[in-house]
Formats: C-alpha cells, sequence, structure tokens
C-alpha cells in the first residue's frame, strides 16, 4: 500500500510539472501588451492589440519562412 502511494505522488508530480510546462509553453508564444510594435514611415510607433499583434507576428514569421 505505500509503494502505491508513493507511486501516485510520484506520478501526480510529473503529471503537474508536465501542465505546469505546458503552460508556460503556450502563453510565452502568445504576444502581450508591449511585446509588437509596428513603426510607420513618419516614425512613429503603434501597440496593436494583442489580437492584432498575433496576426502581424504570423505574417511575418510566414514572411521569414518564404524568405529563407
Amino acid at each position: 500500500m505505500r509503494k502505491l502511494l508513493g507511486r501516485l505522488l510520484l506520478l501526480g508530480a510529473a503529471a503537474g510539472a508536465v501542465y505546469a510546462l505546458r503552460n508556460y509553453l503556450q502563453d510565452s508564444s502568445k504576444p502581450k501588451r508591449g511585446d509588437v510594435q509596428v513603426v510607420l514611415d513618419t516614425g512613429a510607433t503603434v501597440e496593436p492589440d494583442p489580437a492584432e499583434a498575433q496576426e502581424f507576428v504570423d505574417s511575418a514569421r510566414k514572411i521569414l519562412e518564404i524568405g529563407g
């Protein structure tokens, strides 16, 4: 019985670590307020909201992939 509880505790700790790492990696890939700035021809900068920022990031990633 004691071995079973020890193994369950170890399994729970491993599952918690995997869950925390997964959430960290998912959250870090999304741009947050201030992560993306668009510089206009006039020199002014614009900070899009996070949904628009994600579109800019996706577009830039695709351009870089195409460019090689």
